[in-house]
């Protein structure tokens, strides 16, 4: 994955999210009765849980509408977790760190309390006790890199010699060379030389002393085996698995943080929110910085 692709990835998630909230910008007849918490914990449920049903009846979303809030969540965590620790993925690995995400995503806490009516707009809190599992990784991920590429080498290393020692000499397994050929002449040729003079007769074992079927398939099969091993493949690897090993215990922060949403009326009666601040709700839900 590269960082161009990151940074559009992000950039595309961003502007999902944003139009997730086309919801709150919705002309509204009777705009101190609408109900904001309500609005926004039915957001928040979709957009980190998957639940849709209440946000498709406040905003009035299909089902596939309001799906796309948890996907576009869910896609921009991985790729905010990728470009905090230096991760460059195959489309493959990113798909597994989604679902690390999604299934993260699904056990945020968060409670969003009683909106407040203020000059302008709305005053909103959405207080959330945030996921750390993933936060502060620097030492563990620079390890497992470290780890990656030992193995990586290792293996490489192992896989050129044995080439090395597999084809370097024909004399090693002695085909053409005077130890088979030797044994073949010696003892099996007095005890068995009718039937093998037979068999020279026809030709058939003259092609198999010089050229055997199963060898060149066994060469085949181990160089086929011997494709290098991809350093930053182990690694993503690696680092997908620690990953999936922390969904199993959940961990949250010692102490709550309290979000801050300031909700704007427009003179058409429409609500307006800055998506930074749902921005920063997304990076307290599932920290990746300590």
């Amino acid at each position: 994955m590269k960082k161009g692709w990151k940074r559009a990835a992000l950039a595309a998630a961003a502007a999902g999210l944003s139009l997730a909230l086309a919801g709150c910008s919705l002309p509204m007849t009777g705009f101190a009765d609408y109900d904001v918490s309500g609005y926004f914990q039915a957001l928040l449920d979709s957009s980190y849980k998957g639940e849709n049903t209440s946000y498709m009846a406040v905003a009035a979303a299909t089902e596939e509408v309001a799906q796309q809030n948890n996907t576009t969540t869910v896609t921009n965590a991985a790729v905010n977790f990728c470009n905090t620790y230096g991760l460059s993925p195959s489309d493959d690995q990113l798909t597994q760190l989604e679902d690390v995400m999604r299934q993260a995503l699904r056990q945020a806490d968060y409670t969003v309390k009683d909106e407040q009516k203020v000059d302008g707009g709305y005053y909103l809190e959405v207080e959330i006790d945030p996921i750390v599992n993933f936060s502060g990784l620097e030492d563990t991920i620079s390890q497992l890199r470290t780890e990656a590429e030992e193995e990586a080498t290792l293996a490489n290393s192992s896989s050129s010699q044995d080439e090395d020692s597999y084809g370097s000499d024909d004399s090693t397994y002695g085909y053409d060379g005077g130890s088979y050929g030797d044994g073949y002449d010696d003892s099996y040729g007095d005890g068995y030389g009718d039937s093998y003079d037979s068999y020279s007769d026809e030709g058939s074992y003259g092609s198999y002393t010089g050229e055997d079927s199963s060898s060149s398939d066994e060469e085949e099969t181990s160089q086929a085996d011997s494709e290098p091993v991809d350093a930053n493949s182990l690694f993503v690897d690696k680092v997908v698995a620690y990953c999936q090993e922390e969904l199993s215990s959940i961990r949250y922060g010692s102490e709550p943080v309290t979000i801050a949403l300031d909700i704007r009326q427009t003179d058409a009666g429409e609500l307006q929110l800055d998506t930074n601040q749902l921005d920063t709700i997304d990076k307290t839900v599932l920290q990746l910085h300590s």
